[in-house]
């Protein structure tokens, strides 16, 4: 099997970088892997030297069958720096592992990642492979794989395809006669209530996020992401220097299982328990309930303020 390149991305974070390479690295598949780190340009001038002092120790790496540093010489910003490296990348290669520098993988990442990207390529259900899941349960007693597929998109350790990626609407054509359908936004909706505010929150302030904008191609066009029941990859930024994840001790701390593969199964069907339990797991009470209605009776940003005050104290 021809082992998937990785992608790193990476902007300042030179610990989250070393850390995350170090855990890579435990892989037995790591010395026949490519690696390609990606390093946006500083957007400050401040941040050069931390910038400049990454792309040394990216030029140092070792470990790996090759290493290259994609360094671009200007600031692209998140979304853009990743999709461009991604393209290069596919300019050589049919698929790819990518993820950013605060994603610390299991010692089978790659032989899991791989195996799907591989056991999957031609089901055109599957749109990409995760191996993060949920710290919540997902997976119910007498769930008889150690796989499952889900509507939503996971970026937290990410495989995909060249030919399934070219073929994501990144302009979102058709989003305005999307968020005018009740029944549309009902069934986006029931996915998870968390992607739509955040959807509208890109689309209000001209922003791209990717891991929305890849869950909304997957409900448009019917398409699925490939999970393991256990975690295979956890997310370390949620010390508050994340871009979009805030401080969260339980995200910051969940547990990472080793010595873990799950085994692949063809026709993988659907099972509405899994999507009712993630569900779940992503329903936020303050977000989903409260806040829709102290907003609909005039009193979000009286309960705002009052919030930060408490939370002073």
């Amino acid at each position: 099997m021809n082992l998937a390149p990785v992608l790193i991305t990476v902007y300042d974070r030179f610990d989250c970088l070393e850390k995350s390479i170090s855990y890579l690295l435990k892989n037995k598949e790591a010395k026949d892997t490519n690696l390609y780190v990606v390093s946006d340009y500083a957007y400050n001038s401040a941040h050069i030297p931390k910038i400049e002092n990454i792309r040394e120790y990216i030029r140092s790496i070792s470990g790996f069958k090759s290493v290259e540093g994609i360094f671009w010489e200007s600031n692209k910003g998140s979304f853009d720096s990743c999709r461009d490296a991604i393209n290069y990348i596919f300019s050589q290669y049919d698929r790819v592992i990518v993820y950013e520098d605060d994603i610390l993988v299991s010692n089978r990442f790659l032989e899991y990642m791989n195996n799907a990207l591989e056991f999957y390529k031609d089901d055109e259900r599957i749109i990409s492979i995760a191996s993060h899941t949920h710290y919540k349960p997902i997976v119910y007693h007498g769930y008889p794989y150690e796989i499952y597929l889900s509507k939503m998109y996971s970026p937290w350790g990410s495989g995909l395809w060249r030919d399934k990626y070219k073929k994501i609407d990144w302009e979102l054509n058709g989003v305005e006669e999307f968020l005018k359908d009740k029944k549309q936004i009902k069934e986006f909706n029931s996915i998870s209530n968390h992607m739509l505010p955040i959807l509208l929150d890109m689309l209000q302030k001209g922003k791209k996020y990717g891991d929305v904008m890849v869950c909304y191609n997957m409900y448009k066009q019917n398409l699925y992401t490939l999970y393991p029941i256990k975690t295979l990859s956890v997310n370390i930024g949620h010390d508050g220097r994340g871009e979009h994840c805030g401080v969260d001790d339980k995200w910051q701390n969940q547990k990472l299982y080793n010595d873990f593969s799950p085994t692949m199964i063809k026709d993988l069907q659907t099972d509405k328990k899994i999507f009712k339990n993630q569900y779940k797991a992503f329903y936020d009470l303050r977000r989903d309930l409260l806040v829709p209605i102290l907003e609909f009776v005039g009193l979000k940003n009286i309960a705002k303020k009052l919030w930060y005050k408490i939370k002073r104290r």
